[in-house]
């Protein structure tokens, strides 16, 4: 199974966002009870487990079935489609805290995603940028404060936004002032952000309607939710690195031969002398 460090990263601003994407990820994190031990002091846990009930209560009566309607009306290239529109308009707040996180190559790449996809690709429709070699990646300031030293603080689980913490909550507050689309001269602009929102919401719940069930299965799914948030923004602030073991140095394999290539066995390919 892959680990919570192979996770590039939730996209995870607008409502149920985050808390889906921990969701998703939980089920390839390989968390268990053991793992769950070590999880940071959640000295909130009471009113927490409340709210995730909450949370599941609307999530079951609203979130889902609109999701699933959702899917069943709309194919699956649109979708793709209306998520990329959302990722390319995330980049001027990704752009941001690349630049706050001093990391100019992934300020160049989001630069040129941008740039790309919102061009040759029709306003962000079309994700050429990954077809040219530059790869996606989110970053928020929850993410920035955490590369900088400031620790997670208390973990606060919020209904329909999901898991979170003290410092997270504050990058969300920020990463909403960094926002140009929260600013700016927008015809009707109540109504479209409010779209945006819930287009976010609604296409990231609809890609976990799977993720989720196997999530509820679980013995308790609020610890291993826990447990899995704190690991995959470990990830995510060390960009991907952080929960990936030292590995001992290997040495050189062989070149491939003909036989290898085959399938062929081994001692068929190098058969011991006689």
């Amino acid at each position: 199974m892959a680990t919570a460090a192979t996770h590039s990263g939730p996209g995870r601003k607008a409502a149920f966002g985050l808390g889906a994407a921990v969701l998703a990820a939980a089920l390839t994190a390989g968390v268990g009870p053991a793992a769950a031990q070590s999880a940071p002091e959640d000295p909130f846990e009471g009113f927490n487990r409340s709210m995730f009930a909450v949370h599941e209560g609307l999530d079951k009566a609203i979130l889902e079935p609109v999701a699933r309607g959702y899917v069943a009306i709309t194919p699956a290239p649109v979708r793709e489609g209306v998520g990329n529109v959302l990722d390319n308009l995330k980049a001027p707040v990704v752009l941001a805290n690349d630049v706050l996180q001093l990391d100019p190559g992934r300020a160049a790449s989001t630069t040129g995603r941008f740039l790309i996809n919102s061009t040759l690709g029709l306003a962000g429709i079309f994700d050429v940028a990954s077809v040219m070699g530059l790869e996606k990646h989110d970053e928020d300031f929850g993410q920035t404060l955490g590369k900088w030293g400031m620790p997670s603080g208390p973990y606060l689980f919020i209904p329909v936004l999901g898991p979170s913490s003290v410092r997270d909550g504050i990058g969300r507050g920020v990463d909403a002032a960094l926002d140009p689309i929260n600013d700016a001269d927008l015809p009707r602009e109540d109504e479209t952000r409010a779209l945006r929102g819930a287009l976010t919401g609604l296409n990231t719940r609809a890609d976990l309607l799977q993720a989720v069930e196997e999530m509820r299965a679980e013995s308790d799914p609020y610890l291993n939710l826990r447990t899995t948030y704190f690991l995959l923004r470990e990830a995510e602030i060390a960009n991907g690195q952080a929960l990936l073991p030292d590995m001992p140095d290997l040495p050189d394999l062989p070149p491939e031969g003909p036989g290898i290539a085959q399938g062929e066995p081994q001692s068929q390919i190098n058969p011991k002398p006689e």
